[in-house]
């Protein structure tokens, strides 16, 4: 009896022994596998907001699965927290978006934040959030405004130090057109342009910034359109275009309707090639939307990886990874930008050894990566260094529509083929 009672204490001891040590070891395997916790807002009803989204997604998923972030001894994973901001939806106020931020600072106690907002004034706005609540983020979805690096952060590096811009400027993207213009001017002789935009606070300030840099090259500029946002007639402005004597057709238009003005250009036989920064044209289904109609059209996709290259070793990896992970090709804005940004943040974090703020913003400003777009830096206004040489700087992407597919046409370093002219234009 008396080893019958010894031998149930035994078991007994050995059952809580057992269960004490399965709860210490599962304790401390959850200690060591603690995630980085990212916040990423996006706004999830715009194409620009899915692309990085996708992006973002796709990174993660690539980083865990080598184990994550290396971190005081330790492999952590990436954890996301996507938030909605909508802010790219009619009539979204910013102070919406900013509670959204909020939400992921003070309910999700998030590390840092990667992604938008989008909208430049919203994106402006969240800058003080940051400085206030003293969180690292990196903005790599749109908000190309100046206003960010050369007004905003400018005007206080020390209190705006925690942001960080991965995306890119319209400074820069308007020294790239105009730089690609005129080789479109030396190589076929070309000297009248016409500028054709949407109805919009940024297209105009990019129309006016692109125009006295396109006068100073020596173009001559020989009519303007300016038309609402949803248009769906652009005959009269087209008309205008062929009588001024234009061989190229500036756009500046983000509307899904561009898809009706390039078929109306083709129908009509408009004798000005179509380039610029044209929405609806990024999206690599754009040939079918336009009945094909949208051939020989020259769009901005704004970062390098969007079509194939041999520009960095990186794109061909990152694009063939994106394309079997969501089924189509990179759109634009935001798929590469948002994909590199948490290979930017890991790179940072492991250097530095840490999620200290201090030593992260000290990490992210010596930012010297080998990325997607061509080796990543930031300037002293915490922008990321645009050029034309990927072994020094990121790179855009200009594509043209040939033979039912996007091709890289612009810069030199990421073009894959020449420009071919429409055959009704001498």
């Amino acid at each position: 009896m008396a080893k019958r009672v010894f031998n149930v204490f035994l078991v007994a001891v050995v059952t809580i022994g057992f269960i004490i040590n399965t709860w210490v070891i599962q304790k401390a395997l959850a200690a060591s596998t603690k995630p980085i916790i990212v916040g990423c807002p996006v706004p999830r009803g715009s194409a620009y907001g899915q692309n990085g989204e996708r992006g973002l997604v796709l990174a993660a998923e690539e980083i865990n699965a080598e184990g994550g972030v290396h971190l005081k001894g330790k492999q952590r994973p990436l954890k996301l927290e996507i938030i909605d901001t909508r802010d790219e939806e009619p009539g979204v106020p910013t102070s919406e978006v900013l509670l959204a931020l909020e939400k992921l600072i003070l309910q999700k106690k998030v590390d840092v934040i990667v992604g938008g907002p989008c909208m430049s004034e919203c994106g402006i706005a969240s800058m003080d959030i940051y400085a206030k609540y003293k969180i690292v983020n990196i903005t790599s979805i749109g908000c190309y405004t100046p206003t960010w690096d050369k007004e905003k952060f400018a005007s206080n590096p020390k209190k705006y130090r925690y942001s960080f811009r991965a995306s890119g400027s319209v400074s820069w993207y308007i020294k790239e057109g105009s730089d690609f213009l005129h080789q479109i001017k030396d190589t076929f002789g070309f000297n009248k342009m016409f500028i054709m935009i949407e109805d919009s606070l940024m297209c105009r300030k990019a129309a006016e910034m692109l125009e006295k840099l396109s006068i100073k090259d020596g173009w001559e500029i020989v009519g303007h359109d300016k038309h609402p946002i949803a248009s769906t007639d652009f005959s009269v402005a087209l008309n205008k275009c062929k009588k001024s004597g234009a061989q190229i057709l500036f756009l500046w238009a983000y509307a899904p309707e561009t898809s009706i003005l390039l078929r109306q250009w083709h129908d009509m036989k408009i004798p000005a090639l179509p380039i610029g920064f044209i929405g609806a044209a990024e999206d690599p289904g754009f040939w079918k939307a336009a009945n094909g109609k949208c051939a020989y059209t020259v769009v901005a996709l704004s970062e390098a990886g969007n079509v194939l290259s041999d520009a960095t070793p990186w794109i061909k990896e990152f694009w063939g990874a994106y394309q079997n992970r969501w089924g189509v090709p990179p759109r634009s804005t935001g798929c590469v930008s948002a994909y590199e940004s948490l290979y930017i943040l890991k790179d940072a974090i492991e250097r530095a050894n840490s999620l200290d703020d201090k030593e992260l913003i000290k990490a992210l400003e010596e930012t010297n990566f080998k990325g997607v777009r061509g080796t990543i830096r930031f300037d002293n206004n915490h922008q990321i260094i645009y050029g034309y040489n990927p072994a020094q700087s990121a790179l855009g992407n200009w594509i043209q529509w040939q033979n039912k597919v996007r091709i890289g046409v612009w810069p030199p370093a990421a073009a894959t083929t020449k420009i071919i002219i429409p055959p009704w234009l001498k």
